[in-house]
């Protein structure tokens, strides 16, 4: 009887850890029958997306580079978008987002870290139309902001006192 229960012991003793890691893998397994049943008629097609991956944007203040950003960008296509329209285009697009961060700030107004995602969404929407052409492209998703350095901002320099003009200064020399 001991030799019966020694090996029911060591039996469960093996089985309770392989039953929990396969309890997941069942969960999983369900889940997806579940999204098949429910979606046997129709076929939801997501928007192709192209991401970008990670670029450095330069921000500038009076000719000055003061800081990076690294930003991650990823373009939806319409559901009839075609993907390979921008096969070899994607180095183009980051080279013009780069060169117009050069002539114009992209940073958030009162920010160093912060790009102003309005400009930089609509500045990739105008290049994409350049290169591809129009109706490629339904929308522009910015995901991840990294600034390379925490630069604060300056502040306003304040206002200071008014200083008591200075007597007129002769210009000729006293002759004794």
């Amino acid at each position: 009887m001991t030799s019966t229960a020694l090996s029911r012991r060591a039996l469960l003793a093996l089985a309770a850890p392989l039953m929990l890691c396969a309890a997941p893998a069942f969960a999983f397994a369900s889940g997806k029958e579940k999204k098949k049943e429910g979606g046997e008629g129709e076929k939801e097609k997501e928007d192709p997306v192209i991401k970008l991956g990670s670029m450095a944007l330069p921000i500038v203040a009076e000719g000055r580079l003061i800081n990076y950003i690294f930003v991650e960008l990823s373009l939806t296509l319409p559901p009839t978008g075609d993907v390979t329209a921008f096969a070899g285009k994607e180095p183009l697009l980051r080279d013009a987002l780069v060169r117009a961060a050069h002539k114009q700030p992209l940073n958030k107004p009162g920010s160093y870290v912060l790009l102003d995602e309005g400009k930089v969404k609509a500045i990739v929407m105008r290049e994409a139309v350049v290169l591809v052409g129009k109706g490629k492209v339904a929308a522009v998703t910015i995901g991840k902001q990294t600034p390379r350095n925490f630069v604060p901002f300056p502040k306003a320099a304040p206002k200071a006192a008014a200083k008591p003009a200075s007597p007129p200064v002769d210009s000729a020399p006293i002759i004794p």
